[in-house]
């Protein structure tokens, strides 16, 4: 069972709103919005830019459509929103920890090893650690992914991977 979310009455209307939704998206907006401020600030010219305010608006546009989500009408009988979200179901913390975890390796074996063996470990390792199990997908998935991230690394954003197979930027 979920447990109840803060009540508001508001012009005559009960709201319920989900607090920990909210102030976790308005974070990431917050941040989203620092960031870009910052980069147009560093440098407004549109190389620094041509990828940073188009994202960041997206991010803010989305947490409007977030926020609208976090407040539900509620009848006057009812203690609850119409549809409470359920609780997670047993074994996704420990799905969530662990990929925070292998992302956390990625992110320091990278320069050490090379973002592309690095790459390939973390894809192979989170698919297997989230239960995937079919051969051709273990084999074909990690190194598609790898090659798409490099290229789009080296060629769309000019920014050199410290790689330990293929050229160096």
């Amino acid at each position: 069972m979920s447990t109840p979310s803060p009540m508001i009455n508001f012009v005559g209307l009960r709201i319920a709103v989900d607090i920990p939704h909210l102030i976790f998206a308005t974070c990431i907006a917050g941040w989203a919005a620092w960031f870009c401020w910052d980069a147009w600030h560093a440098s407004s010219s549109i190389e620094n830019l041509i990828l940073i305010v188009p994202v960041s608006a997206f991010a803010v546009i989305l947490y409007l459509f977030i926020v609208a989500g976090c407040f539900q009408r509620v009848a006057a009988s009812d203690q609850q929103p119409a549809s409470p979200r359920s609780p997670l179901a047993s074994g996704v913390a420990v799905k969530i920890a662990g990929s925070m975890g292998l992302l956390v390796a990625l992110v320091i074996a990278g320069p050490f090893i090379g973002f592309d063996v690095a790459c390939y470990a973390y894809m192979l390792a989170m698919l297997a650690f989230l239960g995937e199990r079919r051969i051709p997908v273990l084999l074909l998935v990690p190194p598609l992914f790898c090659v798409a991230v490099i290229y789009c690394f080296n060629t769309l954003l000019s920014t050199p991977l410290p790689l330990l197979f293929g050229e160096r930027g």
